[in-house]
């Protein structure tokens, strides 16, 4: 079995970014940009704007993690109490 140092060294061909963080920072480039040419082209404004987005994505996915615990907790929670009535 490889250690994960020649794993990583192996890999010089290709880029070992995963999918969800180039379409991470795709999106946070894109809407940064918006904020940028929305105030002139300033650096501070593209700045800004790429904590805005960053701020954005992690309060949605937050929410998605939430939503999805509960209804896992609530179908734990549900068969259980069905278990326990039928035995």
């Amino acid at each position: 079995m490889k250690t994960a140092r020649e794993i990583h060294n192996g890999n010089k061909n290709r880029l070992n970014l995963p999918l969800h963080k180039w379409l991470g920072w795709s999106v946070r480039l894109i809407l940064s940009g918006f904020c940028w040419s929305m105030y002139g082209g300033r650096l501070l404004a593209w700045f800004i704007g790429l904590w805005l987005a960053k701020e954005l994505m992690i309060g949605v996915f937050r929410f998605v993690w939430g939503c999805l615990i509960a209804m896992l907790s609530f179908a734990i929670i549900v068969g259980i109490i069905i278990w326990l009535l039928i035995f």
